[in-house]
Protein backbone atom coordinates (compact mmCIF):
# COMPACT_ATOMS: atom_id res chain seq x y z
CA UNK A 1 0.00 0.00 0.00
CA UNK A 2 3.09 2.75 0.89
CA UNK A 3 4.66 1.60 -2.33
CA UNK A 4 1.42 2.52 -4.48
CA UNK A 5 1.21 5.71 -2.48
CA UNK A 6 4.95 6.89 -3.58
CA UNK A 7 4.07 5.42 -6.82
CA UNK A 8 1.62 7.94 -6.92
CA UNK A 9 3.71 10.74 -5.38
CA UNK A 10 5.79 10.88 -7.89
CA UNK A 11 3.94 10.67 -10.90
CA UNK A 12 1.49 13.65 -9.51
CA UNK A 13 3.86 15.56 -7.59
CA UNK A 14 5.96 18.40 -10.16
CA UNK A 15 10.20 18.24 -9.71
CA UNK A 16 11.72 20.39 -7.17
CA UNK A 17 15.00 22.18 -7.53
CA UNK A 18 15.91 21.45 -4.24
CA UNK A 19 15.22 18.32 -4.98
CA UNK A 20 18.06 18.03 -7.47
CA UNK A 21 20.33 18.85 -4.99
CA UNK A 22 19.38 16.08 -2.57
CA UNK A 23 17.31 13.38 -4.38
CA UNK A 24 17.41 13.79 -8.50
CA UNK A 25 16.88 10.47 -8.88
CA UNK A 26 13.45 11.37 -7.67
CA UNK A 27 12.49 14.47 -9.54
CA UNK A 28 14.07 12.82 -13.16
CA UNK A 29 10.96 10.07 -11.91
CA UNK A 30 8.57 13.23 -11.58
CA UNK A 31 9.77 14.79 -15.30
CA UNK A 32 8.53 11.21 -17.08
CA UNK A 33 4.90 12.76 -16.46
CA UNK A 34 5.65 16.51 -15.52
CA UNK A 35 8.71 18.43 -17.17
CA UNK A 36 7.98 21.84 -15.81
CA UNK A 37 10.74 24.60 -17.98
CA UNK A 38 9.74 28.20 -17.52
CA UNK A 39 9.15 28.46 -13.99
CA UNK A 40 12.92 27.20 -13.37
CA UNK A 41 14.75 28.59 -16.63
CA UNK A 42 13.36 32.53 -15.65
CA UNK A 43 15.06 31.91 -12.45
CA UNK A 44 17.97 30.89 -13.59
CA UNK A 45 18.59 33.58 -16.43
CA UNK A 46 17.95 36.21 -13.72
CA UNK A 47 19.97 34.49 -10.91
CA UNK A 48 22.77 33.91 -13.10
CA UNK A 49 22.40 38.04 -14.68
CA UNK A 50 22.76 39.01 -11.33
CA UNK A 51 25.53 37.23 -10.35
CA UNK A 52 27.19 38.02 -13.57
CA UNK A 53 26.26 42.16 -12.95
CA UNK A 54 27.96 41.55 -9.50
CA UNK A 55 30.88 40.38 -10.59
CA UNK A 56 30.91 42.93 -13.05
CA UNK A 57 31.07 45.54 -10.84
CA UNK A 58 33.50 43.91 -8.59
CA UNK A 59 35.32 44.08 -11.65
CA UNK A 60 35.34 47.46 -12.73
CA UNK A 61 35.81 48.91 -9.14
CA UNK A 62 39.06 47.09 -9.05
CA UNK A 63 42.04 49.68 -8.18
CA UNK A 64 44.39 48.08 -10.75
CA UNK A 65 41.09 48.80 -13.57
CA UNK A 66 39.90 51.65 -12.97
CA UNK A 67 43.75 52.74 -11.94
CA UNK A 68 43.99 52.69 -15.94
CA UNK A 69 41.31 55.20 -16.72
CA UNK A 70 42.84 58.26 -16.14
CA UNK A 71 39.24 60.78 -16.40
CA UNK A 72 36.46 60.19 -13.31
CA UNK A 73 33.33 60.10 -15.58
CA UNK A 74 35.40 57.74 -18.12
CA UNK A 75 35.53 55.06 -15.60
CA UNK A 76 32.30 55.88 -14.57
CA UNK A 77 31.27 55.14 -18.10
CA UNK A 78 33.62 51.97 -18.39
CA UNK A 79 32.21 50.86 -15.08
CA UNK A 80 28.24 51.22 -15.61
CA UNK A 81 28.98 49.73 -19.52
CA UNK A 82 30.79 46.76 -17.66
CA UNK A 83 27.79 45.90 -15.41
CA UNK A 84 25.50 46.69 -17.78
CA UNK A 85 26.83 43.68 -20.28
CA UNK A 86 27.48 41.44 -17.55
CA UNK A 87 23.62 41.83 -16.97
CA UNK A 88 22.76 41.63 -20.77
CA UNK A 89 25.34 38.55 -21.05
CA UNK A 90 24.03 36.99 -18.22
CA UNK A 91 20.61 37.24 -19.20
CA UNK A 92 20.66 36.41 -22.92
CA UNK A 93 23.52 34.53 -22.80
CA UNK A 94 22.20 31.84 -20.68
CA UNK A 95 19.06 31.80 -21.95
CA UNK A 96 20.51 31.24 -25.77
CA UNK A 97 22.76 28.55 -24.16
CA UNK A 98 19.56 26.93 -22.75
CA UNK A 99 17.89 26.25 -26.05
CA UNK A 100 21.49 25.09 -28.06
CA UNK A 101 22.44 22.44 -24.83
CA UNK A 102 18.93 21.46 -25.34
CA UNK A 103 19.02 21.20 -29.31
CA UNK A 104 22.83 19.24 -29.14
CA UNK A 105 21.19 17.01 -26.34
CA UNK A 106 18.16 16.38 -29.25
CA UNK A 107 20.36 15.44 -32.08
CA UNK A 108 22.13 13.19 -29.57
CA UNK A 109 18.97 11.81 -29.06
CA UNK A 110 17.59 10.82 -32.63
CA UNK A 111 21.09 9.43 -33.51
CA UNK A 112 20.62 6.80 -31.21
CA UNK A 113 16.99 5.98 -31.78
CA UNK A 114 15.43 8.25 -28.73
CA UNK A 115 12.26 9.75 -29.25
CA UNK A 116 12.55 12.20 -26.07
CA UNK A 117 10.76 15.09 -26.71
CA UNK A 118 12.95 18.47 -26.93
CA UNK A 119 11.26 20.23 -24.00
CA UNK A 120 11.69 17.47 -21.94
CA UNK A 121 15.08 17.15 -22.68
CA UNK A 122 15.25 21.30 -22.27
CA UNK A 123 13.35 20.57 -18.69
CA UNK A 124 16.09 18.20 -18.21
CA UNK A 125 18.79 20.44 -19.00
CA UNK A 126 17.06 23.51 -16.95
CA UNK A 127 16.69 21.47 -13.65
CA UNK A 128 20.06 19.81 -13.44
CA UNK A 129 21.28 23.78 -14.05
CA UNK A 130 20.57 23.79 -10.32
CA UNK A 131 23.80 22.27 -9.39
CA UNK A 132 25.36 24.92 -12.05
CA UNK A 133 23.94 27.82 -10.11
CA UNK A 134 24.67 26.65 -6.81
CA UNK A 135 28.36 25.96 -7.79
CA UNK A 136 28.09 29.69 -8.97
CA UNK A 137 26.64 30.64 -5.81
CA UNK A 138 29.52 29.20 -3.71
CA UNK A 139 32.48 30.67 -5.96
CA UNK A 140 30.72 33.84 -5.73
CA UNK A 141 31.24 33.80 -2.16
CA UNK A 142 34.16 32.22 -1.74
CA UNK A 143 35.70 35.66 -3.93
CA UNK A 144 33.61 38.09 -1.86
CA UNK A 145 35.48 36.67 1.35
CA UNK A 146 38.88 36.52 -0.01
CA UNK A 147 38.99 39.15 -2.53
CA UNK A 148 39.81 36.70 -5.61
CA UNK A 149 39.77 36.55 -9.41
CA UNK A 150 37.14 36.56 -10.84
CA UNK A 151 37.75 34.18 -13.86
CA UNK A 152 39.26 31.68 -10.97
CA UNK A 153 36.87 28.68 -10.14
CA UNK A 154 37.91 28.23 -6.12
CA UNK A 155 36.13 24.49 -6.08
CA UNK A 156 38.28 23.56 -9.10
CA UNK A 157 41.99 21.84 -9.39
CA UNK A 158 42.45 25.35 -11.44
CA UNK A 159 43.96 27.25 -7.99
CA UNK A 160 47.00 24.67 -7.96
CA UNK A 161 48.29 25.90 -11.67
CA UNK A 162 49.26 29.39 -12.67
CA UNK A 163 46.94 31.68 -14.65
CA UNK A 164 47.44 31.35 -17.85
CA UNK A 165 48.73 27.74 -18.60
CA UNK A 166 47.87 24.86 -20.30
CA UNK A 167 47.25 23.22 -16.53
CA UNK A 168 45.48 25.87 -15.54
CA UNK A 169 42.98 25.81 -18.34
CA UNK A 170 42.26 21.81 -17.90
CA UNK A 171 42.53 21.67 -14.35
CA UNK A 172 39.67 24.36 -14.32
CA UNK A 173 37.22 21.26 -15.64
CA UNK A 174 38.00 19.09 -12.95
CA UNK A 175 35.43 20.96 -11.02
CA UNK A 176 33.39 19.69 -8.35
CA UNK A 177 30.21 21.33 -9.73
CA UNK A 178 31.05 20.78 -13.10
CA UNK A 179 31.37 17.02 -12.30
CA UNK A 180 28.22 16.82 -9.85
CA UNK A 181 26.51 18.49 -12.74
CA UNK A 182 27.35 16.21 -15.04
CA UNK A 183 26.87 13.22 -13.41
CA UNK A 184 22.97 14.20 -12.37
CA UNK A 185 22.33 15.22 -16.07
CA UNK A 186 23.79 11.69 -16.84
CA UNK A 187 21.50 10.16 -14.66
CA UNK A 188 18.32 12.28 -16.01
CA UNK A 189 19.33 11.05 -19.33
CA UNK A 190 18.99 7.21 -17.82
CA UNK A 191 15.82 7.68 -15.92
CA UNK A 192 13.68 10.54 -17.82
CA UNK A 193 14.77 10.01 -21.33
CA UNK A 194 15.33 6.24 -21.29
CA UNK A 195 19.03 6.19 -22.21
CA UNK A 196 20.38 2.63 -20.50
CA UNK A 197 23.12 3.08 -18.07
CA UNK A 198 25.82 2.60 -20.25
CA UNK A 199 24.71 4.47 -22.74
CA UNK A 200 24.11 7.44 -20.09
CA UNK A 201 27.67 6.90 -19.12
CA UNK A 202 29.59 7.01 -22.52
CA UNK A 203 27.84 10.27 -23.24
CA UNK A 204 28.54 12.36 -19.86
CA UNK A 205 32.18 11.15 -20.13
CA UNK A 206 32.44 12.19 -23.80
CA UNK A 207 31.13 15.81 -22.73
CA UNK A 208 33.38 15.83 -19.91
CA UNK A 209 36.55 14.87 -21.99
CA UNK A 210 35.67 17.79 -24.66
CA UNK A 211 35.61 20.20 -21.99
CA UNK A 212 38.77 19.15 -20.57
CA UNK A 213 40.12 19.96 -24.23
CA UNK A 214 38.13 23.68 -24.83
CA UNK A 215 38.92 24.45 -21.69
CA UNK A 216 42.74 23.18 -22.11
CA UNK A 217 42.51 25.59 -25.52
CA UNK A 218 41.95 28.86 -22.97
CA UNK A 219 44.96 28.10 -21.57
CA UNK A 220 46.75 28.16 -24.51
CA UNK A 221 44.87 31.98 -25.54
CA UNK A 222 47.56 33.93 -23.88
CA UNK A 223 50.04 32.15 -25.52
CA UNK A 224 49.01 33.10 -29.05
CA UNK A 225 48.25 36.42 -27.72
CA UNK A 226 52.08 36.97 -26.88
Amino acid sequence: MEANINTQDVGTKKPSLLGMITSPGEQFERMKTKSPVWGAFFLFIILTAAIAGIGMYQVVNHPGVMGEVPDAEAAKVVGYFGIGAGIVGGLFGTAIWFFIAAAIYKVIMMFMSNDTSYMKLLSIYVYTYTISILGAIVNFIIRMIIGGDIETSYTSLATLFEPGTVAHGAASSFEVFNIWALVVMGLGLHITAGLSKKQATILIVIFFILSVGFSSLSGLAPKFGA
